[in-house]
């Protein structure tokens, strides 16, 4: 078990590990909780996040952080045009945000504003656990679950397969070539929510004596998304793990079995419908 101040410093330990030859498998990462002396419940630690943006994009970085991520805005101010490139000027806004709302959060703002976003946190304080899953500790709070195009065969990765593949794919993991294994994760599904697909990245097309050079030439395939490890550990979700190995970081799910997967996902399918129904009786 590692302690550390969010996804940077954990990224900053595992990448000088791997460096000296270490290879290790690194679970998804759990907030550090305390239980209230008083009351007995657990709670969760909250973050101040100051972000400056510019003004046309301060709708992005609002939706991000006050929709699933749990935040709260506090305070929003204009700043002086000449420290922005926009036109419009320059905002800057103070959000108060559980701190596992706020795994991944770097990476996919960067992309969203193209960069333009400063983002700063600081520890505010310990509050009470709100939403997440059913256990011991409480889980991600970040949206909807994303579909994973997950491998179901050993092999080199061929054009063929990917250029098929491609087409159901929000983002590709790999490229033609790379090493792929049952249970490895080689991209995003298009359509997230319907669950992990499995799917053969290694197919070859099938050898006939007609020769069709002029399909094969039409074969394309965008490339390969590059993440580094803390990208990945925003990313993963609960069932999964990145494998860390001195020439390769990958993201695979922590069950290589299929079969296992699918029962174990069956039983997780349950427990979080006996969940809602047991919140909503309360309601009631």
């Amino acid at each position: 078990m590692v302690n550390a101040r969010g996804e940077l410093q954990v990224g900053v330990l595992v990448e000088q590990m791997r460096r000296e030859g270490y290879e290790m498998t690194v679970m998804p990462p759990r907030i550090v909780t305390t239980t209230c002396a008083t009351t007995g419940k657990m709670m969760e630690p909250y973050e101040e996040v100051t972000v400056d943006i510019d003004a046309d994009r301060a709708g992005t970085v609002i939706e991000s952080l006050t929709g699933t991520r749990g935040g709260m805005l506090l305070e929003m101010s204009d700043r002086e045009a000449s420290s922005s490139s926009c036109e419009g000027g320059a905002t800057r806004m103070i959000f108060e945000v559980p701190a596992r709302g706020l795994l991944g959060f770097a990476s996919e703002i960067a992309s969203a504003t193209r960069g333009t976003a400063v983002v700063n946190h600081a520890f505010l304080e310990n509050r009470e656990c709100v939403g997440g899953t059913a256990g011991s500790e409480p889980g991600s709070i970040v949206g909807e679950r994303k579909g994973k195009l997950v491998a179901n065969d050993t092999g080199k990765a061929s054009m063929y397969a990917l250029d098929k593949l491609a087409k159901r794919a929000l983002d590709l993991f790999v490229a033609e070539g790379d090493e792929i294994y049952p249970g490895m994760i080689i991209g995003e599904s298009s359509r997230p929510g319907n669950g992990d697909i499995e799917v053969n990245p290694v197919k070859s097309k099938a050898a006939t004596n007609i020769r069709t050079v002029n399909k094969d030439e039409k074969l394309f395939v965008p490339p390969p998304k590059q993440m580094s490890l803390e990208e990945y550990m925003g990313y993963m979700d609960d069932d999964e793990v990145i494998e860390v190995t001195p020439t390769s970081i990958r993201l695979r799910k922590a069950e290589l079995d299929s079969s296992v997967r699918d029962r174990e996902g069956k039983k997780r399918k349950k427990r979080l419908m006996a969940l809602a129904q047991k919140k909503s009786g309360r309601g009631r």
